[in-house]
């Protein structure tokens, strides 16, 4: 990145919804990307959880968050629309609940291959160890390149590995070399993501950065 550009990082505002959109449009496949409704919602109900990388003035690369309670997450299966009400949060986000749920990133062209992604991430995790009442910090990843390898059980994938020792899957390598842990596997999670055949793959990072219990 030139040094002649200018990189920031801000919570998203409701007039950034449009944007939002088009870098979800750029950066997912096209039956998984949250639409400008879905971010107005987000918006409406938890704009502290939508963190955007603006690069030259203009929004570039976004994380989505929500707060959840335990009990909302056990409540039923483990599907994208019971777990995010839909894409919107309304109805899944509380406030008060104790698990901060990292819900997506993505980044647009102009962004994309300098590791903002991660280095959003990383801030949304640090603004969730922040938080009053938050003890677990989890989302819920794609195992993306799932559909290579239809002869392999969901486990086997996870944990395949290329030559240097990196797992497969770049999505999964993305949360699980960087601190996360395997929570579990969860087939139906988004039945439209034929790249991972359906399934979501539950990750966590610790809550306390090491330095509690």
């Amino acid at each position: 990145m030139s040094a002649n550009h200018v990189l920031s990082f801000r919570f998203a505002e409701l007039a950034d919804a449009k944007a939002l959109a088009r870098i979800e449009s750029e950066s997912w496949p096209e039956p998984l990307a949250a639409s400008e409704e879905q971010w107005h919602e987000r918006l409406l109900l938890f704009p502290q959880g939508q963190l955007v990388a603006v690069f030259d003035g203009e929004p570039a690369a976004v994380a989505s968050a929500q707060r959840i309670t335990e009990s909302f997450l056990h409540a039923g299966p483990v599907t994208y629309d019971r777990i995010t009400a839909g894409g919107t949060f309304r109805g899944s986000h509380d406030d008060a609940g104790e698990i901060y749920q990292l819900v997506a990133v993505g980044a647009g062209a102009a962004l994309r291959g300098f590791g903002i992604g991660r280095r959003l991430i990383d801030r949304q995790i640090e603004y969730a160890r922040s938080l009053p009442g938050v003890r677990r910090i989890v989302g819920i990843t794609r195992p993306a390149r799932y559909y290579r390898h239809p002869e392999m059980a969901i486990d086997a994938y996870v944990a395949l590995r290329n030559k240097t020792g990196r797992r497969f899957d770049p999505v999964l390598e993305f949360h699980l070399g960087s601190g996360a842990s395997l929570i579990s596997t969860h087939d139906a999670f988004r039945p439209d993501d034929s790249e991972s055949r359906g399934y979501g793959v539950l990750i966590e990072y610790p809550a306390h950065n090491g330095k509690q219990a």
